[in-house]
């Protein structure tokens, strides 16, 4: 069934040009040069086929499989997703394409495929053999091996399968069961060396010195280049104290690693070194005439700039090769000179890509790469690209994009207009912008943000922000109604930059305010500052004037705003006029607004507190009035009915306090109301049994600590008053 599929064409020459208007001879020869390992000019022959027949499910099916086998996965899924729209029956174009899924890191997306596939064609031993593959990859070996079961049950002869399944039970330390698998697979297929390799490996493993050195044996006869069977036999000539022999075995391994592939093969090499991989892209082109070109991103940025990478290589640009790279010593960075230095001992060599999931507020995190060598072309010109996340000290610190051309205008082209297309995206920082953020610190000392977190605060509405209605409307009018009017402020050659000051006791809903108007602010982004993170203010306000219109909140601004006359040491200066700087540093027309909050305002530095420009209006957060404690017992009851007469005694008996005191009263209430039966309405025993227990069990410390009044106790907070 494969091969109609495929349409293979055995005994085709491939020297025979297809006539001019033949799609199926276009075919048919791709089909012949990709199964001779030349998938390059086979997607050569399917673009052909494409053109003359679009409506032909085989010629997008094949090429889809040729760019597979070149490492061009979002491509190859591009095919098989056309290919599958025109042939939706297709269940060997829907394993192929859980392939280049898996390839990219879409497992989920690779298993619908395969599971599809499967229902398609449940005879398919091929399809069980793929799945399997996938799970091996996951290290979910036993699932695997019930699936490379499933198809040695459907083809009893297929050594393939007896050969997988025996990989799969040697990674699980099955090593009895997988040295069956492969002397069955052997017995199938006697000429393969890899199956006697792998054989001896599981050999090795279960301590079987004489039948591994007889399986290297064997697999070397058969392949005399097989590396890994040197190597492997060196090893247990070491351990039985067979030195010469050993040397001699490592020796010849690595002459044999010194062997330069060519032309498509090592494009297709998965084992070969990357100096190799590279030399052969930019071919005649010398090593020496590339010109490498680089850019240092922040490593905040990083999210953006996956998803610009992401983009760029699509439309006319064709990814030949792609892979991830692993050099020792990877802490002390890797740049693109160091990939094509041919070191012997420690060369760079091909891995899988390594990615890590960075959280942007979405439903899905995005996948960004750690790092990678791309190998491109684009209108006729050949490049490479490779991008790595820096780090200092296990600490990521920046992220390093370099590109390589050819050292001609047409190659200085393509790299200004690949980084072009990435600072586009940088400056659009569509990841976060219009979100809730700050900076992450890690664990080390120095403190530095390592990542941006954002926050997903509760919705706030405006019926839920209890204040008086003068403060209200002040702070409306100097927020959202300014906010509204700044285009015509800024054609009037006004300022757009503001500055408030929030102050007031403790709890008295400042913090609840600000969720309010990140909330009624569409398109703002919110940047949240704790006063330990000040040392931070340089990178908080480069987002903000990245992500403007932007907000910049910082609590508890006292604790490094604070009179000069009264601070400890120059540190707290030089914080206080870090902050200075940044607020007297901005544009008129900068579309940023200061949020600062404070509990105690006497202790502010005049020079912020009292400067018109640094803030522009101050608003004060009182306790709330009787009309104000009414709406918060409302409010804070949540889903329990409170009859009048209980509303009225809690309003009488909390006069003084403030909103997070109420808050706090109506949950401990509406516990008390559970424990004595928790049915009808809150009673009014449940809020003087909350309020004993608020006001006098806990002492003074616990009035204090949870807002219950400014001065001393009055009658007005006893039960029973």
């Amino acid at each position: 069934m494969m091969d109609q599929l495929a349409e293979s064409a055995a005994g085709v020459d491939d020297n025979d040009q297809p006539e001019p208007g033949d799609a199926d001879g276009f075919i048919e020869r791709g089909v012949a040069r990709l199964d001779g390992r030349e998938p390059g000019l086979a997607v050569e022959d399917f673009d052909a086929a494409v053109r003359l027949d679009p409506a032909d499910s085989k010629a997008y099916f094949n090429r889809g499989r040729a760019r597979l086998a070149l490492g061009d996965y979002a491509l190859a899924i591009r095919d098989f997703d056309e290919a599958l729209r025109l042939a939706p029956e297709n269940a060997y174009a829907l394993s192929f394409r859980a392939a280049a899924r898996h390839h990219q890191g879409d497992d989920s997306g690779a298993f619908a495929d395969y599971d599809r596939a499967i229902a398609l064609s449940p005879g398919a031993a091929s399809l069980y053999c793929g799945r399997g593959a996938l799970l091996h990859s996951l290290e979910d070996y036993r699932a695997a091996v019930a699936d490379y079961t499933r198809a040695i049950a459907l083809e009893p002869n297929a050594a393939e399968a007896y050969r997988s399944r025996g990989l799969a039970r040697y990674a699980d330390d099955d090593w009895t069961a997988a040295i069956a698998d492969f002397s069955e697979a052997i017995r199938l297929r006697p000429e393969d060396a890899r199956i006697y390799l792998h054989r001896a490996y599981a050999r090795q493993a279960a301590e079987d010195d004489e039948g591994t050195l007889a399986d290297y044996g064997e697999a070397l006869r058969l392949d005399p280049k097989l590396a890994d069977a040197y190597r492997g036999r060196a090893g247990i000539l070491e351990a039985l104290g067979r030195d010469e022999e050993a040397d001699a075995d490592h020796e010849k391994a690595e002459r044999l690693d010194d062997e330069k592939p060519s032309g498509e093969d090592a494009m297709t090499e998965r084992t070969a070194q990357i100096d190799v991989l590279i030399r052969s892209h930019f071919e005649p082109t010398p090593s020496g005439d590339l010109t490498i070109t680089e850019r240092v991103f922040p490593h905040r940025v990083r999210a953006d700039l996956q998803r610009a990478v992401d983009r760029a290589f699509g439309g006319e640009t064709t990814v030949s090769f792609f892979c991830g790279v692993r050099k020792r010593y990877n802490h002390e960075g890797i740049g693109f000179n160091d990939l094509l230095i041919k070191d012997r001992n420690e060369p760079a060599v091909l891995v899988p890509p390594m990615y890590e999931e960075v959280d942007v507020g979405g439903d899905e995190p995005v996948r960004c790469l750690k790092n990678g060598l791309w190998l491109l072309e684009a209108d006729g010109v050949r490049f490479a690209v490779f991008l790595e996340q820096h780090s200092h000290f296990g600490r990521m610190e920046r992220l390093r994009i370099q590109v390589a051309t050819t050292n001609d205008p047409p190659g200085f082209q393509v790299a200004q207009g690949f980084f072009r297309r990435l600072e586009e995206a940088v400056q659009c920082a569509e990841s976060y912008r219009g979100k809730i953020l700050s900076l992450e610190a890690d664990e080390h000392y120095t403190g530095r943000s390592s990542g941006v977190r954002v926050h997903k605060l509760a919705h706030v509405e405006r019926d839920q922000v209890i204040l008086p209605a003068r403060t209200l409307d002040l702070l409306e009018r100097n927020v959202i109604r300014f906010v509204g009017l700044r285009p015509r402020l800024n054609g009037l050659g006004l300022a757009t930059k503001k500055g408030l000051l929030f102050y007031g006791p403790p709890g008295t809903g400042k913090t609840h305010t600000i969720h309010y108007l990140a909330a009624a602010l569409p398109g703002h982004t919110t940047l949240l500052i704790t006063a330990e993170q000040v040392g931070l203010l340089d990178e908080y306000m480069t987002l903000a004037r990245l992500l403007q219109p932007s907000v910049v909140v910082i609590e508890d601004v006292d604790l490094i705003a604070r009179d000069r006359t009264t601070m400890d040491s120059p540190c707290e200066e030089v914080l206080l006029n870090k902050l200075l700087n940044e607020m007297d540093g901005l544009r008129p027309d900068a579309e940023i607004l200061f949020v600062l909050t404070t509990n105690r305002p006497e202790a502010l530095e005049s020079a912020l507190a009292s400067r018109p420009g640094r803030v522009d209006q101050v608003i004060e957060f009182p306790l709330p009035d009787e009309a104000g404690r009414a709406k918060l017992v409302r409010l804070y009851a949540r889903g329990m009915e409170v009859p009048e007469d209980v509303l009225r005694a809690s309003v009488k008996r909390t006069e003084g306090v403030s909103a997070s005191f109420i808050k706090e009263l109506m949950r401990r209430s509406a516990q008390f109301h559970l424990e004595r039966d928790g049915s009808g309405s809150l009673a009014l025993e449940d809020v003087e049994s909350a309020l004993d227990e608020l006001l006098f069990s806990g002492g003074t410390l616990n009035r204090k600590l949870l807002g219950g009044f400014l001065g001393e106790p009055g009658a007005s907070c006893s039960p029973g008053a």
